[in-house]
């Protein structure tokens, strides 16, 4: 299930890029938590993939959950982030992402040098929005991008425009909303990220308003405005929505029950359960689960 919101995320944090002369763009690899694996944005354009882990990810005013091979463009100055659930008491995801970041101004100049590649701007101008591929293509892609790794940088050249190519084949979807723009709207940064990556670490437990709020040194009704603010939702939606969304998850695997679900992602009442869920799906978790067999 994606969830669209019409107000940003809150103030995302600025991040500066270092462009090597020596090079054309910048590949890289991290893990996470990362310094760099945050609510952000830059000038560049960003193909990122995540090769390990699940767990909710935002482009603009889009969140969705991701699985290993979610791969996404994202478009100058649009705020993305990918929150990973760490399971079973781990404290870090290695190597989780592979990013290849360029300048458009380097794009267009490549263009120009190679005509050839002209089929391509449809596609780089459509992430404005972000876009996410799927499909065939799109795994290929996806490998190819992690094969840049053991290339010199003629290589990496070489396969970068390989892998544009295979691209264009991709099956893809928008991600943001088409009327989503960067709004600053003064709220510190860090305190943003620190609170939705609290969030979606703990949805599947109780949550205190007032607990969180107390953690970032404020009393309950400012933090209702200011999560109102950060995220254009209130606190409960948010994290019911974030909730419902990964029970949706759950319920492709037969070996848990609906109660099972209902708990595993922090309702304490099967009731509200499957009102939430249907409110929010238009249908009932069983009801649900038995479309996604196709009965």
């Amino acid at each position: 299930m994606t969830v669209n919101h019409h107000s940003p995320l809150g103030d995302p944090v600025f991040e500066s890029i270092t462009h090597d002369p020596r090079h054309s763009f910048f590949w890289h690899v991290h893990g996470y938590p990362s310094p760099v694996a945050k609510w952000n944005y830059h000038p560049e354009y960003e193909l990122h993939l995540i090769r390990h882990s699940s767990g909710h990810y935002m482009v603009g005013d889009h969140i969705d959950r991701f699985e290993p091979g979610n791969l996404v463009l994202v478009g100058p100055n649009l705020p993305h982030a990918w929150f990973s659930d760490l399971d079973h008491g781990a404290t870090a995801i290695e190597r989780r992402d592979v990013v290849l970041q360029f300048r458009g101004e380097w794009f267009e100049s490549l263009v120009r040098v190679c005509p050839e590649l002209r089929h391509t701007l449809p596609l780089i101008a459509a992430s404005s929005q972000g876009l996410e591929f799927t499909g065939v293509h799109a795994a290929k892609a996806a490998a190819l991008l992690q094969s840049m790794e053991y290339l010199d940088d003629v290589g990496r050249v070489a396969r970068l425009i390989e892998l544009l190519e295979r691209l264009t084949h991709c099956a893809h979807k928008p991600l943001a909303s088409p009327h989503y723009c960067l709004e600053h709207i003064d709220l510190r940064s860090d305190q943003v990220d620190a609170v939705l990556q609290y969030v979606h670490q703990h949805f599947d437990r109780r949550l205190s308003m007032a607990d969180i709020a107390a953690r970032q040194g404020m009393t309950p009704s400012t933090f209702s405005r200011f999560f109102k603010r950060s995220t254009g939702d209130t606190f409960v939606a948010f994290v019911r929505r974030l909730r419902i969304d990964y029970a949706c998850r759950l319920l492709l695997d037969d070996s848990q029950s609906v109660a099972e679900v209902c708990f595993q992602v922090g309702y304490g009442n099967l009731s509200n359960f499957n009102r939430h869920f249907r409110r929010a799906t238009g249908h009932t978790p069983r009801a649900y689960r038995l479309a996604l067999r196709g009965q």
